[in-house]
Parts: structure tokens; sequence; C-alpha cells
């Protein structure tokens, strides 16, 4: 008898214990539900990453194909393709602010995006966009191709720069297409440096540049007798501005509108300055080298939105310096 009072005490405390903590709701995570309980202690909240997440290494795909290509259109050419599906299937970097991004719809989609989406409405179409991860840790374009473009997902990379030590392309049987923006390293100061039209200008001035190491602004402020620091990566030659340990910096012009997101400040270009030959690229997209009919539709396009100023307005709503294509770099 006691034995028993106790078990059913012991049943009532546990049920009101268990009555006192509140039914939580189903989180989907992933696309599989799990029930969402109290944990002690702060916990890391799940971040989506494609290239480690086991459903996507195992085919499920979140961004891409972005839609089901029907299995009458999959085996056409890409011009055919777009025609039959009314939508341009294209591929992007996922991580590459200001031309494109994962954007949550409060923010703008990037410059490359943004284009993308003129072309497609001045066809009548749509347009979808499968994510890749261009990052050289990934493997770089090659491996972007490799898992995008060449498995037939989509029929355009966006976001590439031409450097004319581009063998990726001849690799993976791709074409750029014509340049649609010129981008180049630019001088960016505190403003107390004299107006300078190109790095030359600031010759003899004793004004102490900081540099991306390994690049050719190292060796063009050297030539020059410019003192220079050298930093790793763009990012940290801003910070050396910003903790005013130099005088003004030569940095990849797109990378000022990330600095002024990330650090909350308002960089801007020497106003009028012009990055000279070996500190200047060009940008263009690029698709199989057999679509010759889609390729002069991309080209086509450029060329009347260069015309018009519709590209120049793009690129500038994202704060990157605009240059229109240089003379030299012009891929394909």
């Amino acid at each position: 008898m006691r034995a028993t009072a106790l078990f059913l005490a012991l049943v009532a405390l546990t049920g009101e214990a268990w009555s006192a903590v509140p039914e939580l709701d189903i989180e989907y995570v992933i696309g599989n539900p799990r029930p969402r309980v109290a944990e002690i202690g702060y916990k890391e909240p799940e971040t989506f990453d494609p290239f480690t997440d086991r459903l996507y290494q195992g085919g499920f795909r979140y961004g891409g194909p972005p839609v089901e290509i029907p299995q009458e259109v999959r085996y056409l050419s890409a011009i055919g393709r777009a025609t039959a599906m009314k939508r341009i299937l294209a591929c992007a970097d996922a991580w590459y602010y200001p031309f494109s991004h994962t954007a949550v719809k409060t923010e703008p989609p990037g410059i490359d995006i943004e284009i993308l989406s003129r072309i497609a409405q001045k066809q009548g179409w749509e347009f979808s966009v499968m994510w890749a991860n261009t990052g050289v840790y990934r493997g770089g374009v090659n491996l972007a191709f490799r898992q995008t473009i060449n498995r037939g997902f989509c029929d355009v990379f966006l976001g590439l720069v031409i450097t004319g030590e581009d063998d990726h392309m001849e690799k993976n049987a791709m074409a750029f297409t014509r340049p649609y923006i010129g981008i180049g390293f630019v001088l960016v100061s505190n403003g107390k440096v004299p107006k300078a039209r190109t790095l030359a200008d600031l010759k003899g001035t004793g004004i102490k540049v900081g540099v991306p190491a390994y690049t050719p602004m190292y060796d063009n402020a050297v030539s020059l007798g410019i003192p220079v620091v050298t930093y790793f990566q763009n990012n940290r030659v801003i910070d050396g501005l910003l903790r005013k340990e130099v005088d003004a910096i030569m940095v990849w012009g797109p990378s000022i509108p990330v600095a002024n997101r990330d650090k909350n400040v308002e960089l801007k270009m020497s106003a009028g300055f012009q990055p000279m030959p070996g500190q200047r690229y060009n940008g263009a997209w690029a698709v199989k080298a057999k679509e010759t009919d889609f390729k002069k539709l991309i080209d086509d396009s450029f060329a009347e939105m260069l015309a018009n100023g519709e590209i120049q307005a793009i690129v500038e709503k994202y704060d990157v310096p605009w240059f229109p294509p240089f003379p030299e770099g012009q891929g394909n």
C-alpha cells in the first residue's frame, strides 16, 4: 500500500511539473519538422550553408536548379530553352555583394541581378538564379562552372572579371559576353589628400598609401617612390585607413560599398580618379561557347543598356565607382 501511494504521488508530481512546461510549436528547419524544446545555455542559431548541408549534398535544392527544367527543353539550345520557358536560367555567386548575394526581401538584390531582371523583362520573360560559390577556397570559378552551368542548371554565369589569365573559360568551353562594366583599383583618402586623378599624382607628396599585398598596386606605388603599407585583403586595407595608419588607400572599387555597409562608414573614391592599365579590368558574364545566339542576346542587351545609361544608373545606386568598359580586356 505504502509503495502504491508513493508511486501515485510521484506520478502526480511529475504531471504537475510537465504541465508547467509550455507546449512549443513545431519549427521547420531546412524543410524538416523538429520539436522546439527549451535548452539551457546559449546555442548558436542554425545557419543554412548549401555547401555543408547534407540535404543539399543529397540533391535537394533551395536556390537551384531554381525551377524544374522540363525534359522537352533540356536539350535545346540556350536561346531555344529561354524562349520556350520564357525564362532566363542564371547562375551567380551567393556571396558576391554588391553584384549578387542571397538578399532578404528588404535588401537590393545586387547589380547583376538587377541587370538580369531588366534583360528578362524586355523579352517578356522571367528569370531564375541558382546560387554558386566562386571563392578560391571552394575551388574558384572552375569548380563553380563544373557544379552548375556544366550540369545544365543554368545558361549564363554572372559576375565575372576578364583578367587575361582566364584558363577556366577554355577548360569549360565557356565564352565571355561583351563587357558591361569597367572595374579597377581606385584611390580612397581621409579627405586631406590633394585631388589625384591617377596614383602617379601622389608621387613626391610623401603621402603614405595602403595597398593590398601581392597586387599590381604594390609594384605601382613602389615604382613611383610612394611610401606604402601592405595589408592582406581589401577589408584590412580599409581598416588601415580607418585606423589612420595611412593617408590614402588603393582598393578594389566594389569593396567600397561592402565597407560602407559592414563598417557603417561613408567612403568614396577620390573624385575624378581614373585607374590606369594594369590597375583596371572589365566585368562580363559567361555562356557556353557554342551558344552564339544566346550570347548575342546578352551582348545586344548590354550594348543598349550601356548606351541609354541603364547600367550606369544601377551601378551608381550601389555606390560602386562607375567606369564604362575599358578598351583593353574585351574577352572573346
